[in-house]
Parts: C-alpha cells; sequence; structure tokens
C-alpha cells in the first residue's frame, strides 16, 4: 500500500462503548447487539438523541478519560479482503442522498466501508437540536456487475465516512465538493478544479523518532440546512491514543468565486502529553519541479500537487519556501505568534507547465489557513519527505504549538480554510512566479533563478533605491544578478550558490526600498 493511501485510511479505533454510555442508544432494537466481533462488526444506533455543540464537548471531554479502546469497529473481514477493483465498483444511489428530497443547496452521500477503509464511522443528521442516527442499508448502494463483487455482508454495521454535494458547477446538478474519508483526513474540490491535496483534524508525531499517530474522526453530526442556508455544518467526534476531540466545520461551496469555504473550530483533550502536534496540518505530494536540483528522466515539467508553502508571519512578513524532493528528509520550522496566515499552495496554473492530461496537476487546489482565535506561541512546519513516484502524500506542513498539550487542559482553536486557486488576501508585493535550479557557471557552484512579479509598488518604485537582502546559512552566495523579464513584466534574479560539501543551507532573497518589503521573502533549502 503506498503512503497516501495509508494516510488516508489509518485511522485506529472507535466509539461504540462511549456512544453507548452518552445518551445515544445502540443496538436498543437489533437482534445482533452485543455480537460486536471482528466477524460481527459495531453496533448500529437505532434512537435519536440531543445533540449540541456542547453536549459535543462534553462527550469528547468525558471519552479522554477513559483509556483508547481500539479494534470496536473493525470491518467485517470480508470487507477487508476487497481489493481495489472490487471496491472502486461500489457506488452510492445518488437519489438516495440525504436531503435530496429537501429544499436545499446541499447533499450527502455515504462511503462504504472495506479495502483500505477499514475502521467504521457513524453518521447522524441533526435536526432541531435532534441527531437520528443513518443506519447501514446495503440498498443504499450499487455493487456492480455480479461477476466482478466480493463478498457484502447484509449487516456491514457502519460507514466510512461521507462526501457533501452541491451546485457549485453547473445550476441544478449535484457534485461533490468535499470528503471526508479515512483516519481525519478530508479534502476540497473548488470550482473547476480535481482533488489535491488532503487536509488533516490533526497530525501527531510526524516525522518524530516514536513514529507517527494518526487519529481518527469516529462519528460525524450533519445539521440540515434551511431553505436558503448558504453553508451547511457538519460536526465531528475525533478519537485516538493519545487525544480526542470536537470538531465544527461550517463549510460553503462558493458558487461565485468557486472557492470552497470552511470555518473550523476544535476543542482537543489529550489523553498524555503531546510535544509534537500539528494543528491545520495539510498532507500533499511533490515529485518534481524546476525547483529541484536531482534530474528525473520524465516528459512532463512538473509533477506535484503543491510546489510551494506560503506564509503570512506574525510579524506580517509574506514567505515563499519552494518545496523540493531532496535526498533525505527535511524539517524546516517557521517559529512565531499565531500565524497571519499559511498554506500549502500550487501557483503554476498553464497546462503547458504540466503537460500531463490524465491527472491534469494545473487544476490541484491550493488550501489556504486563516487563525481566527489567539493559537499563542509556536511555529508553521513543513516536512518533506523523499519520494520516488507520483504516489506518495510525501509532504506536510501544520502549526505545532510551542508548549506541550497536557492532559486535563483543553486546548482550543479555529480558522478559516479556504480551498482556491489563489490566496484569498490582498497584499501589494511582488510574488515568486518561479524557481528554478541547475548547475552553476563555475565549478563547484549552482545557479538559481527567481522571477519576481506583480505588486503595485513594485511595479512603480524607483530603482535607485531598491535593496536586495540575499544570505545563505551555508557555503556562500559568490554573486547576484538582477535583470528585467519583460515576458512576466517583472525582474529576474540570478543567483551563483557555492554549497559547503554536504551541509544543508537556507538560501534567502528579498527586494526592499528604504527597509520596507517590495517582494515576499524567497526561502530555499539547499539539501544535497
Amino acid at each position: 500500500m503506498d503512503r497516501r493511501a495509508f494516510l488516508r485510511a489509518a485511522g485506529l479505533g472507535s466509539l461504540a462503548t462511549f456512544l453507548a454510555n452518552s445518551g445515544v442508544a445502540l443496538g436498543a432494537d437489533n437482534p445482533d447487539a452485543g455480537a460486536a466481533s471482528p466477524a460481527s462488526p459495531a453496533v448500529t444506533p437505532t434512537k435519536t438523541a440531543p445533540f449540541s455543540w456542547d453536549i459535543l464537548n462534553a462527550r469528547a471531554e468525558d471519552l479522554a478519560k477513559t483509556p483508547f479502546n481500539p479494534g470496536q469497529y473493525q470491518v467485517n473481514p470480508a470487507l477487508a479482503a476487497l481489493n481495489y477493483d472490487q471496491y472502486r465498483f461500489i457506488r452510492f444511489e445518488p437519489e438516495k442522498a440525504i436531503w435530496h428530497d429537501v429544499q436545499t443547496d446541499y447533499q450527502i452521500q455515504l462511503f462504504h466501508p472495506g479495502y483500505i477503509y477499514r475502521e467504521m464511522v457513524e453518521v447522524f443528521i441533526v435536526e432541531n437540536g435532534m441527531a437520528a442516527p443513518v443506519p447501514y442499508d446495503k440498498s443504499l448502494y450499487h455493487f456492480g456487475p455480479a461477476e466482478k463483487r466480493g463478498v457484502i455482508p447484509d449487516h456491514a454495521g457502519g460507514f466510512s465516512g461521507l462526501r457533501l454535494h452541491s451546485t457549485i458547477e453547473r445550476p441544478g446538478v449535484f457534485e461533490e465538493f468535499l470528503v471526508f474519508q479515512g483516519a481525519s483526513y478530508f479534502r476540497g474540490k473548488p470550482k473547476l478544479q480535481t482533488y489535491g491535496l488532503s487536509a488533516r483534524g490533526l497530525a501527531i508525531n510526524t516525522l518524530q523518532p516514536e513514529g507517527e499517530e494518526f487519529p481518527g474522526f469516529r462519528a460525524f453530526w450533519a445539521e440540515t440546512p434551511k431553505p436558503g442556508d448558504k453553508t451547511v455544518t457538519v460536526y465531528a467526534l475525533l478519537d485516538s491514543i493519545s487525544i480526542t476531540g470536537a470538531y465544527r466545520f461550517v463549510c460553503e461551496a462558493d458558487s461565485q468565486s468557486g472557492d470552497i469555504k470552511m470555518d473550523v473550530e476544535c476543542r482537543l483533550f489529550p489523553r498524555r502529553s503531546l510535544k509534537y502536534v500539528g494543528i491545520a496540518a495539510f498532507s500533499s505530494m511533490f515529485f518534481f519541479g524546476p525547483a529541484d536540483h536531482t534530474d528525473r528522466d520524465d516528459f512532463r515539467v512538473r509533477v506535484h500537487d503543491s510546489d510551494g508553502l506560503s506564509l503570512l508571519t506574525s510579524f506580517g512578513d509574506w514567505v515563499w519556501r519552494p518545496i523540493v524532493n531532496a535526498p533525505h528528509a527535511l524539517y524546516s520550522v517557521f517559529s512565531g505568534g499565531t500565524p497571519g496566515g499559511f498554506g500549502l499552495i500550487q501557483r503554476p496554473r498553464q497546462f503547458y507547465q504540466y503537460e500531463d492530461i490524465n491527472a491534469g496537476y494545473h487544476k490541484r487546489p491550493s488550501a489556504w489557513v486563516e487563525p481566527l482565535n489567539d493559537w499563542g506561541e509556536g511555529s508553521v512546519d513543513l516536512i518533506e519527505i523523499p519520494t520516488t513516484g507520483e504516489y506518495d502524500d510525501n509532504v506536510v506542513t501544520f502549526w505545532r504549538p510551542k508548549t506541550p498539550l497536557q492532559p486535563g487542559a483543553p486546548r482550543d482553536f479555529s480558522y478559516r480554510l479556504t480551498w482556491t486557486s489563489k490566496i484569498p488576501v490582498k497584499r501589494n508585493l511582488a510574488t515568486v512566479v518561479q524557481t528554478r535550479c541547475g548547475i552553476g557557471t563555475k565549478p563547484g557552484s549552482r545557479f538559481l533563478i527567481i522571477d519576481f512579479a506583480g505588486g503595485d509598488v513594485f511595479a512603480h518604485a524607483n530603482e535607485e533605491y531598491w535593496d536586495y537582502h540575499v544570505s545563505a546559512s551555508a557555503g556562500h552566495i559568490k554573486e547576484y544578478t538582477i535583470g528585467e523579464n519583460d515576458y512576466i513584466n517583472g525582474k529576474r534574479i540570478g543567483i551563483e550558490y557555492y554549497p559547503d560539501g554536504k551541509k544543508d543551507a537556507d538560501l534567502t532573497f528579498q527586494i526592499r526600498r528604504f527597509g520596507k518589503p517590495l517582494s515576499e521573502k524567497w526561502v530555499y533549502r539547499w539539501a544535497p
């Protein structure tokens, strides 16, 4: 199984016991109640119960006081044995979508469990403060041609996730725009774009010696929108070995901008002290691009879901960090207070910049986070893991609090997440259009190109008063050049860099005028 598939299916544990003791009745009218086992999975809830954000928070807090109980939501072995082809034939019947007969701009379809999705989730529909469970029903699905089907039990016991549909692309036609499936992963698809990078509810111990932990969403509550509502609200309960959490996602498929907007609120309840926690985490793929210094024998120019980290620091500085596929793992840290925003961005948007008709990398979305409350001191961390192919999620970024999360001390985080083709923040700065890297003109050197364009101040400022801030943390930059790039109405910077043996180095470049930035700050990681 490749890393990308694993990351989306790596949820652990369940909530059967917890939900049974928290006001949601499980199995009261089910003849299979009490028979939960690997062969007979989790009991299906059958009764309604009051629900609210406060109730969900209380449930998450109570759950954190009990040991994590893995395994109860493991799927039936027959479902776990489904292969890729057998699973992909399973289709939800669109006419049976939740809210199909309701006057609303949103509908929900449910993913079947099986194949790599071996953890059950439960789904509830909330209306007028009451949550009604959605029981598993085999008739919700079409399983493909009989000769292609695997063994599908009559009582699968639950679902593996959900997806939201709206009329964002064509009036009257419901198409999916947001998917929750696998661990705490979710993905958005803006108008006229495809799926690409993933967001996560939480990342724990990414690239740490003790091994990464993948918290999972164990249950979802979807609030029925009223006619005319522009948003739909989904709640989720997170549970893992080290932590529990309550999440609220207020989602909008904006038909005008085409963006997918999510206001995310979470309250976390650690079971143990956690030092390496990632808030507002993203996972993406970067195989190669012109910023790489490793040659690839490929007809395509670029292969990636994201090509850089964009960061607005707590000090008001804009940073652009091109992503690279280095020979070894890289861990970059940008420390400070609550950031103004950050995200993984796909800047090149033209087909000729990729030349991949099937993958459509030029249509992969960017994702941008803006904190809505004070997160305190911490850092935006960027992790780049070597990969030899385009099927691995090898890039991770998140905000990590400076102070470890502690049991008995809940932490609240809220932020706005936008899935988009460009950052939804206006700025009067030149931005990096591209970074290119290749062999230098002198023995032992590397030559880097940076193209800057845009920005009102950049376009009209008198160059006589410009100054250039350039540095290298190891090795040295012997010289650099500044020239016009009339093809983009911008500037081209050429840097002659001499590495220091096998040492990694951070290279920086920024254009300023009287100390005021005219461009974002370019930060490039050299990793021999």
